[in-house]
């Protein structure tokens, strides 16, 4: 099925980006000081609206756009605005393209988002975790020891974990929502 872009659709994909600027400003200011929207631990509710890609192929680029906006208000710089933007595009992408796979459509802006964000914080950060690990033995100590040696991995362990709290929770809430408002005019499937 081949959708044009009409006004109402148009209307749509403008709310979900300007939604996902607005849950992004949110998500800082219920986390004072965390910074959960930006940074190596991230927690941004905007990123469960990704799982509304299943509905549109034109979606990606509203996600796209809402981000980079969410970016240029509040970011790390251009690197944020590009590279933050474009794993989102990708991200988007890979969702709509999975959309007929059972559970496929939640691992692109998991891995995407894990992955990449996490490359080039590493980088702009230059993450230093200032220890050399845990002196004693046990599990906690060999964790330590891990994360000292492999920051990168330690950051996308956690965005990636942020990334998961927010896709499968807030990303099946938006499905549902979406059902709810827009049922006449799912595309999921076809």
């Amino acid at each position: 099925m081949i959708q044009t872009l009409n006004a109402r659709r148009l209307t749509r994909l403008s709310l979900v980006a300007a939604l996902y600027v607005v849950l992004t400003y949110i998500t800082n200011i219920l986390g004072p000081g965390l910074n959960l929207g930006y940074g190596p631990v991230q927690i941004r509710i905007s990123e469960g609206l990704a799982m509304l890609a299943l509905f549109d192929p034109l979606m990606p680029v509203a996600l796209y756009i809402g981000c980079l906006l969410a970016n240029v208000i509040g970011g790390f710089g251009l690197p944020d605005i590009i590279f933050g933007s474009l794993l989102t595009l990708l991200a988007g992408y890979g969702t709509w393209f999975t959309r007929r796979l059972p559970v496929l459509p939640y691992l692109p802006p998991i891995l995407f988002n894990a992955l990449g964000v996490s490359a080039y914080l590493y980088v702009l950060l230059g993450i230093d975790f200032g220890f050399t690990g845990g002196k004693g033995h046990g599990f906690w100590a060999s964790v330590m020891n891990w994360i000292a040696v492999h920051p990168y991995w330690a950051m996308v362990i956690s965005i990636g974990i942020g990334q998961t709290i927010t896709v499968v929770v807030f990303g099946n809430i938006f499905i549902r929502l979406w059902k709810r408002m827009y049922v006449d005019d799912l595309d999921i499937g076809k």
